[in-house]
């Protein structure tokens, strides 16, 4: 539970900080107006007549400032548009709605041809998203505008991201790296969860997903966390009035059959928006492989299957108390329930023996999270200040019965856990008319933690009586961070910039008993600055080199620094390390960026240091040699260069593909004993439309093989074959996917250290899954600005 005192402590440290925005200053834009122009046609380049065309503001609520009406050859011309960046909207009857944000900065702003129906719509070089997925470079992210090609790749948002370059989710434990490096942070709008990633990509279902953030290098905005980066999955927002509903459902079949399906829902009266969603995920899930142990002669063969039930919902609403005002209040809660069988049987070799090891259990986990959000805009666009807060809470208990023939013993493991996140920011936001942005903010952040387990494991040795082994683990962690931040951001012709840093104060206490090897304590307080630069210059009009550096912080996770044992087998068990310290990263970046009709190329040269590195060990248990005890240690330090090439392009207008490629070498340093690694990866993701309605996707993956410090990785591939079917004017449609059609995807592992020995696993890789998805809504100001216009259009006037 939360110390009152500690709180207000911890506020009287925000107070004091409040200085950052003592300076702020605004300039207003001049009251000058300008005129749009263009012409909407058909794929087939005929002009389209009275297409409905709306401009609305942009922010959190969304006023309609103009509309009008395309005339018999598609031509329009709006005018008396505020100079500023609208939200154009364009709908047709038979076609989908189009939306894509405009700038007016000039008198006259010609938008040029404009194309309805087709996989992409070009409005003055930016590209509106269709059926193919865009990818964009901003000074500090890459962007992915998700396009139904990438919706088509799965049902949730671990099998779309897993189809972008750069981006890879492990198949057998969900876990999500970039760049080949696991310490990612994932966040939804902006926002953490205290929902394990694994789980919380499993439950947001594809079509929901408006745009990915990739941020390989963030800057001293973001919280500092995350090796390799950021990932932010934007979702789609209703924010014109009316309505919205979703609904999809899916079925995966493969050694076993799965089940999910969502419903999401939006209406926006104009002063309130009111949203929620629902997400169920029900099924079983194998996973079996065999280690092989060649210096104690032991095999083992896991087999392990899991029956679990996820469900996830969130409703809240947006308050747009008045123009420039909006307050957002929202829960999601999360309930998570797993009954697992695992056999882990042991062969040894010497006697010829073979020993059942079997086990079960029952665990369940619920994570609730408590939202406000508050917005006050000025005088102008991107001058903003936002109050953020967010509670997380989180409960965990599970239940294990061994029954082992090798090391015989039967016994039962109770764990239980409770986790606790307090996040409070104040963020200020200025961009200055022909001039800098600005950004400055606070932050505090607190982690409460307890976890405790308790055991009848006993273990038998030579010289002693069998003995009580770990029988009570109680875990009680305590992190405290006090933070400040300030970026400035400046554009002069083609050369643009950002500076910032980031200022942070951490606390952290933890006191924790193993018994019976008796009590600790843990105490860290330190203070860090975490620096960012972004530079980029634009070679020519579509071509582009930036270059970028940050430090970023990994702080070790409950479970990596618990000495609750995270699981076990009869040869193998998984410890945390309370000794455990942070890892530092100074990350630079090169990279350029060729944009060409129909697609892009972004290459990018990086380095990254590593001090401390954080990374799983494996040793011999001190009082069983024959079972090894997995770890979490700090090396000395590491390196990892490398090179990444991206790139997307629609060659011929039925195909367009995206794809990646990447390598680079990680050296590792352990006192005077040195490890280098090259892994490389190649992925491409094809899309061909055989029809207006009907398209296929094809995607294959190959990652090379690599060394790590205790051994060497083998190759891995898979391909993948999808469709997609829709109708009902495009608010219906049908996928299906074939996952990993020739079932080549799993692992391989070659072990040097401690022992030598090889390990081959095995998941549920090859799938089919069978999707249906509907979405239907009303937009009121659709309707409105429709029938406004249909009484203006040249030639007469139509009616629905």
């Amino acid at each position: 539970m939360y110390n009152k005192n500690k709180i207000v402590m911890s506020l009287r440290k925000i107070y004091s900080v409040l200085f950052l925005f003592a300076a702020v200053f605004s300039l207003a834009n001049e009251d000058k107006t300008g005129q749009i122009t263009g012409t909407i046609q058909d794929a087939s380049g005929q002009g389209l007549p009275f297409v409905s065309i709306e401009i609305y503001t942009k922010g959190e609520i969304q006023d309609l400032v103009s509309g009008g009406m395309t005339d018999d050859n598609g031509v329009f011309a709006i005018g008396e548009i505020p100079y500023g960046t609208y939200e154009l909207v364009l709908s047709a009857v038979g076609f989908s709605e189009k939306s894509q944000d405009i700038t007016i900065q000039s008198a006259k702003t010609d938008l040029g041809i404009i194309v309805l129906g087709d996989e992409a719509i070009v409005l003055k070089g930016a590209e509106i998203r269709g059926e193919v997925s865009q990818y964009r470079t901003e000074i500090d992210k890459r962007v992915v505008d998700v396009g139904k090609d990438l919706v088509s790749a799965g049902a949730d948002a671990a099998s779309v991201l897993n189809n972008i370059p750069s981006v890879n989710v492990d198949q057998q434990t969900g876990e999500l790296s970039l760049r080949g490096n696991e310490n990612v942070k994932v966040m939804v709008d902006g926002k953490p969860s205290n929902i394990p990633a694994s789980q919380l990509l499993k439950q947001l279902p594809s079509n929901a997903i408006a745009k990915v953030e990739i941020i390989t290098n963030p800057s001293a905005k973001y919280e500092p966390e995350g090796n390799s980066g950021i990932i932010n999955i934007i979702t789609h927002k209703n924010k014109r009035k009316g309505y919205s509903v979703g609904v999809d459902m899916g079925f995966t079949q493969g050694d076993n059959s799965r089940h999910n399906g969502s419903v999401n829902a939006n209406i926006n009266t104009g002063n309130f928006n009111f949203f929620g969603n629902y997400n169920a995920n029900l099924g079983k899930n194998r996973f079996h492989g065999k280690i092989e142990n060649y210096d104690t002669l032991l095999d083992q063969f896991i087999d392990v299957e899991n029956d679990n039930t996820s469900q996830i919902f969130k409703v809240g609403f947006d308050w747009f108390i008045g123009e420039k005002t909006a307050l957002t209040l929202y829960t999601s809660q999360f309930y998570h329930k797993s009954n697992g069988i695992e056999d882990t049987d042991v062969f040894e070799n010497t006697t010829g023996i073979y020993f059942d090891n079997s086990s079960n259990s029952k665990g369940n986990y619920t994570n609730q999270d408590y939202s406000l959000n508050f917005k006050q805009d000025f005088g102008k666009e991107n001058h903003n200040i936002v109050l953020d807060a967010i509670y997380s809470t989180s409960d965990s208990d599970d239940k294990r019965n061994y029954l082992n023939s090798f090391p015989a013993d039967t016994y039962s493991e109770l764990r239980n856990g409770e986790n606790n996140n307090l996040r409070i920011n104040l963020d200020y936001t200025n961009q200055i008319i022909d001039g800098g942005k600005i950004e400055a903010g606070i932050q505090f952040r607190q982690e409460e933690n307890l976890n405790d387990m308790v055991s009848g494991q006993t273990r038998e040795t030579q010289d002693t009586p069998p003995v009580t082994f770990n029988p009570e683990v109680n875990f009680d962690y305590t992190r405290n961070i006090y933070s400040a931040y300030a970026n400035y951001g400046q554009k002069f012709g083609k050369f643009a910039m950002q500076l910032g840093i980031r200022a942070e104060q951490v606390e952290e206490n933890a006191d924790y008993s193993v018994a019976p090897f008796g009590p600790g304590t843990y105490k860290n307080d330190y203070a860090e600055f975490y620096p960012s630069a972004f530079f980029t210059y634009d070679i020519a009009e579509r071509s582009q080199i930036s270059l970028n550096y940050s430090r970023r912080v990994d702080r070790p996770g409950i479970s990596q620094i618990t000495p609750v044992p995270e699981w076990s087998t009869a040869t193998i068990q998984s410890f945390g390390n309370p000794d455990l310290k942070p890892q530092f990263t100074n990350s630079y970046e090169l990279g350029y960026l060729q944009r060409f009709k129909g697609g892009s190329l972004n290459a990018t040269v990086f380095y990254r240091k590593v001090n401390d590195m954080i990374i799983r060990y494996l040793e011999n248990d001190a009082n069983d040699p024959r079972i090894v005890n997995q770890m979490w240690a700090n090396y000395d330090d590491s390196e990892s260069y490398g090179f990444e090439l991206s790139a997307n392009c629609k060659p011929l207008k039925w195909w367009s593909f995206n794809s990646g490629f990447d390598i680079f070498s990680n050296k590792f340093y352990l006192g005077n004993k040195e490890t280098r690694g090259t892994p490389w990866n190649f992925r491409i993701n094809n899309n061909f439309k055989l029809l207006d309605n009907l398209s296929l996707q094809n995607f294959f993956m190959y990652r090379g093989k690599f060394k790590f410090v205790q051994g060497e990785m083998q190759p891995m591939w898979r391909m993948d074959l999808g469709a997609r079917y829709t109708f009902m004017d495009g608010k219906a449609s049908f996928t299906a996917r074939m996952s990993d059609i020739f079932k080549t995807f799993h692992s391989v592992a070659h072990i040097d250290n401690p022992a030598h020995g090889v390990g081959n696993f095995n998941w549920e890789s090859q799938t089919l899954y069978v999707g249906f998805s509907y979405n239907f809504g009303g937009n009121v100001r659709k309707r409105d600005i429709q029938q406004e216009s249909n009484h203006q259009a040249p030639g007469g006037s139509i009616g629905f």
